[in-house]
């Protein structure tokens, strides 16, 4: 019965049966009430199954017997109250009829009382209804609390436990006999600081939740965390009799985070801070040495044919001798220094504290690296290769003064003079000088403008073409562009090496793929152009991305571009880097149908064994070998080896950089299969290009 609507009253009865006198005292009492009459089984059935207050029976029924009725009223509405209104009631047959469902009755002499019968069944049944609503819900909930995920403990004030659930069991390794009776603090052997306990009683004592995290110990020792929320629980009075704790175990998220902290701010195998955390830690000096006073200077060190040591002793060798030096670095410099690994085989050092005069900081900087420099010199014994190892070390140092500037800006003044060491034959170190400044702006203008050029759309792809020894047109290469607002363009060589290096070239080489798949679906709708492949030349960075090929698949995919149409060049620094993971992906770029050749082939550590092992189809002979082969026998003698050696291995050979028919006419002689340069055909924009053969004759 819902409050505030009208009774809903169902009345059992012969046709006969007086229905006014059953109502007339229920309006003599006030009830707001309606009256539908059942007499057939049928008519009672479709009344049952609507909304009904209570029952009432007439006892003078033939049609419809009582135990019916009852039997009815269980199967459809057990909780329905009823009425029997009879002239005479034995004490047997109420006790009958009680335990078949009947709620009361009322003599027919003594139908006055109806009114308040009805009221208190009704009230009772509403009772009812609510005490197994409350049954039912503290059931569920007292389910919920078992077989919650989360570690669930009721305590009294004590604190003595006086439940626990099965995922406390499980997770704290102790069953609930052990720890019934006992305080919580049997998980406590004191990894969790005092603090935190002194900050949860406080709050609990001022009646209010506490929120934290505890670090406990299981049963068998193993340490585990967990994020909690203890609240007290009061007594009608408002007293607290109890305290309840909800516990998740956040061990593994916990790890978790931590992992991803020291992954993204410390190098993984020397354990020494990475860029990102040496770039913070600078800004950091920087500002408290405007604080102070004090001079500070920052090193950038490399390890000079690092890649030939890796070529020569392998990988682990390398390995180990990063360990070493990383050792050194540490035995040398105080721990007030922060060294990081910032590159391959590159360092950073930060050095603070130096004098507040900067002619005596520059005596401290200077000697500090001649001793660094000095230690590095000598060999490096490798115990788990049995090799000694000495290497060459390059320097370029930064004086820290109480000028503010960015610290991306204080390494590149660091990284500028490391490499005027390097020009100066390596080896040795050299300071960041004031003349030196020019050549720093002008590397932060170029990033700066590379940055705009990607944002604003000035990146544009060139096209050269590539023919045959009969001068058919085979294919074209795809060149990058950069040109400023002006229209000046931007030598490639200037800013390349600054995008491999800031990262920018991710995406820019992403750009590049999905550029060049939009032209290769724009030539296959031209028969001239349909069968034509585009080579595009892919860094070491890109190519080295955990998701590479998936990304070139999809771009493939998202331009219906035929894989053989689409050809990769890589550098030797592409492959020479983990030839194991190296092979792989290049397998599976095979896979996929797209092309594979190897750009600039004899500048690099060239060697027959990878080239022998690793899927190229095509191999491109450097523009230095070709322009040097007319006036130069060894440089012929190099070239005619390569495309012989090309062709053992099944390789198809192109020269770069032909630029005179001479030198067409020896290539040809030497049986090279296609060629590109400025006697062909000079990279132009998309606009300029077109299909079309070439005369070699």
């Amino acid at each position: 019965m819902t409050p505030g609507l009208p009774l809903q009253l169902l009345l059992v009865c012969d046709p006969a049966s007086d229905e006014l006198a059953l109502e007339q005292p229920l309006k003599q009492h006030g009830l707001d009430f309606s009256v539908e009459r059942a007499d057939t089984l049928d008519r009672l059935d479709a009344l049952l199954h609507s909304e009904c207050s209570a029952l009432l029976y007439h006892y003078a029924s033939r049609t419809l017997p009582l135990d019916e009725v009852l039997a009815r009223l269980r199967k459809i509405d057990p909780e329905l109250p009823i009425i029997l209104v009879a002239a005479e009631v034995s004490e047997n047959m109420v006790i009958d009829l009680v335990q078949q469902g009947l709620s009361d009755f009322v003599l027919e002499d003594k139908l006055a009382r109806l009114p308040g019968v009805l009221e208190r069944v009704l009230a009772e049944a509403a009772r009812q209804r609510e005490s197994r609503e409350r049954h039912d819900q503290l059931r569920k909930f007292a389910l919920a609390v078992e077989q919650s995920p989360a570690s669930i403990i009721i305590t009294d004030t004590t604190p003595v436990i006086e439940y626990v659930n099965e995922a406390f069991c499980r997770n704290s390794g102790y069953a609930r006999e052990e720890v019934l009776g006992r305080n919580p603090n049997l998980l406590n052997l004191g990894l969790t600081p005092r603090k935190t306990y002194t900050e949860l009683w406080e709050t609990l004592g001022r009646g209010e939740v506490w929120q934290g995290e505890l670090h406990n110990t299981r049963k068998d020792g193993t340490d585990y965390i967990e994020a909690a929320t203890i609240a007290p629980v009061r007594e009608p009075d408002g007293r607290i009799s109890h305290y309840v704790a909800i516990k998740s175990d956040i061990t593994d998220e916990r790890r978790s985070e931590s992992l991803i902290h020291r992954l993204s701010h410390f190098d993984s195998l020397t354990g020494l801070a990475n860029r990102s955390q040496m770039l913070k830690r600078l800004e950091q000096s920087a500002a408290a040495m405007q604080r102070t006073g004090r001079h500070g200077m920052l090193i950038v060190l490399d390890i000079d044919g690092f890649k030939f040591i890796n070529d020569l002793h392998g990988y682990q060798a390398g390995d180990a001798l990063l360990l070493s030096v990383t050792q050194r670095l540490r035995d040398t410099l105080t721990d007030e220094s922060m060294i990081a690994r910032i590159g391959g085989n590159r360092f950073a050092v930060v050095v603070e504290n130096l004098s507040r005069r900067r002619d005596r900081a520059v005596t401290q900087a200077h000697d500090l690296a001649e001793l660094i420099h000095a230690e590095l010199q000598d060999p490096h014994f490798l115990e788990q290769d049995g090799v000694s190892i000495r290497h060459a070390t390059t320097m370029g140092l930064c004086l820290l003064s109480t000028e503010p500037e960015a610290a991306d800006r204080l390494l590149n003044k660091a990284e500028i003079a490391l490499q005027r060491a390097r020009d100066e034959s390596g080896n040795n170190w050299r300071f960041f000088k004031p003349d030196m400044q020019t050549v720093v702006e002008e590397r932060a203008e170029v990033e700066s403008g590379l940055h705009e050029a990607l944002e604003k759309g000035r990146l544009r792809l060139f096209y050269q073409s590539l023919y045959d020894a009969e001068g058919r047109l085979t294919g074209v290469e795809a060149l990058i562009r950069w040109f400023r607002p002006d229209g000046q363009m931007v030598p490639p060589d200037r800013f390349i090496p600054l995008a491999e290096e800031t990262g920018l070239i991710l995406p820019i080489g992403a750009w590049v793929v999905e550029t060049a798949c939009a032209k290769l679906r724009e030539w296959s709708q031209n028969p001239e152009t349909a069968e034509l492949f585009l080579s595009i030349n892919i860094s070491a960075r890109q190519f080295h991305q955990p998701r590479f090929v998936e990304s070139l698949l999809k771009v493939m995919d998202d331009y219906d571009i035929e894989p053989g149409r689409l050809v990769l060049e890589l550098t030797e620094s592409v492959v020479l880097n983990d030839m194991g993971h190296t092979e792989q992906r290049m397998l599976a770029i095979r896979d996929l149908g797209i092309g594979l050749a190897l750009d600039d082939f004899g500048t690099g550590f060239s060697s027959l064994s990878y080239l022998k092992s690793l899927p190229f189809d095509t191999l491109k002979i450097d523009r230095s070998f070709v322009s040097d082969m007319l006036g130069s026998e060894s440089s012929a003698a190099i070239v005619q080896a390569t495309i012989s050696m090309g062709h053992a291995l099944g390789l198809k050979v192109t020269a770069e950089g032909v630029e005179n028919k001479r030198e067409l006419s020896l290539l040809r002689r030497f049986g090279c299969d296609s060629f590109q340069g400025f006697l062909f055909a000079r990279p132009l924009p998309p606009e300029d290009w077109a299909p079309a053969d070439q005369s070699l004759d």
